[in-house]
């Protein structure tokens, strides 16, 4: 008994019929210029944009985040990824300006503040975050960034009194 592939009459019958005479008619007929409508109107918003707007001369730099040996003030440890989510979302209200960081160190979750060159800045904002509703907080030392942005709060508007 002889098992094998098929003859070359079945090869040549399935080459016959695959649709290539239908890609030529597409890339025949294909203009790409047909899908970019949306980059045409995207560069002229742009363009309208910019003409109304003065643009600065010279672009501002940022620098790359420098990590340095530090200080940060840790205001709790617990097991619950939940229970530190929420206290930071209680600490980013309270102290809008301030960066808040959750660090996950098996099994717990700290939540720590702030990126204090030296100890003295930690110390002094410890006692303010112990008097302002987080008793426990103590100084830890960590790697802090040294060259992050000041966290800007946006104004919030003015309701008027009824």
């Amino acid at each position: 008994m002889l098992w094998g592939c098929g003859s070359s009459k079945e090869t040549e019958k399935r080459t016959a019929t695959t649709p290539s005479n239908e890609m030529e008619n597409f890339e025949a007929k294909f203009r790409p210029s047909d899908y970019d409508v949306d980059m045409k109107v995207f560069f002229s918003e742009l363009r309208r944009a910019t003409e109304q707007k003065s643009i600065p001369s010279e672009p501002t730099v940022t620098e790359a985040p420098i990590i340095i040996p530090g200080f940060r003030v840790q205001l709790i440890s617990t097991t619950n990824i939940d229970e530190a989510n929420a206290k930071k979302a209680e600490a980013e209200a309270a102290f809008p300006t301030e960066w808040f960081y959750i660090a996950y160190d098996p099994p717990s979750y700290k939540l720590r503040a702030g990126n204090f060159q030296n100890r003295a800045d930690a110390e002094s904002y410890a006692a303010v975050l112990s008097s302002n509703g987080f008793p426990d907080a103590w100084i830890v030392p960590e790697k802090i960034i040294k060259n992050i942005h000041p966290k800007v709060v946006p104004p919030q508007e003015q309701i008027p009194p009824r």
